[in-house]
Formats: C-alpha cells, structure tokens, sequence
C-alpha cells in the first residue's frame, strides 16, 4: 500500500482550498502551539473551530491507565472541532499537537458557519462531514475485524511513530514494530 493510500484513512480530508480556508478564518486569532499542546480536551463544550495550518495534530478518545485510541490524525489545511462544535456538549476528545510549531486559527462555530453560508461552500462543507463520518465508521471496523498486521497495512505512514500508529490502530508498539520489521510485510505492500 502506498503513503498516498494511507494518508487517505489516517487524515480527515478537507474539502477547502488554501483560499477558502483563509476566507473562513480571517480575522480569527492564531494559535502557535508546542509539541503536547493541548487544542481541546473531554470535558469541554466546543464552541469553536479550528483549522491546522500548519503541523499535524491528533484527536483521540483518552482510554485508562494512559492508553488512547486514535480517532484521527490531522495535517495542514485540515478542519477540526467542527463535529464536536456542532455537538454542544462535552466533546469527549482530545485533540493536541504532534509537532513544534504546529499553528491553529480559531473560530467561533456561528461565525464559521455564517461564512460557509455566505461563501457558497455548505456542499463542501456537509461533503467533508460526511467523509469524516465515513472514515471513522472504516476505521472502527478495521480496529474491530482485523488483526494487527491487517491493520498497519490499511493505516502505515511513515509521519507517524511507531507508537502513534499503534495508538490509531489499536495495537501495541511492539505488534506494530514487530510487523513492520518482518520483510515479507514490506514484500506484500509493494504489490
């Protein structure tokens, strides 16, 4: 399987150009975030939206003793929040930065939804909603009936840690290192 077909599952595709995006967000604060930092949490009640502009951030469901599931990975130009906003109750995600200078711009959900409106973009917007919910509904699957090495195939990235993926695929690092350290995993995704 090639980068491109993974990158695909892991990251919550937007639909927004570059120029779309910078319509959306003007004026809205910027936030430069150090790796660990912490965009949004369980317990809170959104009522903004964020977009990545720059660095990956991930977003999970906090498991106990320290374990997480992944629930998503995002990269720049990618939306986040925008579900959990629309939701109006406690979110019960994490989302945080993966990377030093990881850049967000945030946006109240109203004043969001009002330029999405006002801009042409709702088809975009319900389109990207709808493939959030769709790659979500895949990878609850995937995690549910496949082993481990089933799943490093359908989500390998090579952005991503050894235990990030182990984290998003719900398996340990050591299964994952395992996998991907046997060549005959190498010798299949190639085909």
């Amino acid at each position: 399987m090639s980068d491109t077909q993974s990158f695909n599952i892991t990251n919550m595709r937007n639909f927004f150009s570059r120029k779309e995006m910078e319509r959306l967000f003007i004026d809205c604060p910027v936030i430069k975030l150090k790796k660990n930092s912490v965009i949004y949490q369980t317990d809170q009640i959104l009522t903004d939206v964020f977009w990545v502009s720059e660095g990956i951030v991930e977003v999970y469901i906090p498991g106990r003793e320290g374990h997480k599931q992944i629930v998503a990975i995002h990269y720049p130009d990618s939306i986040v929040g925008e579900i959990e906003s629309l939701f109006g109750e406690p979110c019960g995600l994490n989302c945080l930065a993966l990377k030093n200078n990881t850049v967000v711009h945030k946006c109240n959900i109203e004043v969001f939804y009002n330029r999405v409106l006002e801009n042409g973009l709702m088809r975009q917007w319900v389109s990207m909603l709808a493939g959030k919910t769709h790659s979500n509904v895949l990878q609850l699957a995937t995690v549910s009936l496949d082993d481990c090495e089933a799943r490093v195939r359908a989500y390998y990235n090579n952005n991503l840690t050894h235990q990030q993926l182990a984290d998003l695929i719900g398996c340990s690092r050591v299964q994952v290192t395992r996998v991907l350290n046997n060549r005959n995993y190498y010798n299949k995704t190639e085909e």
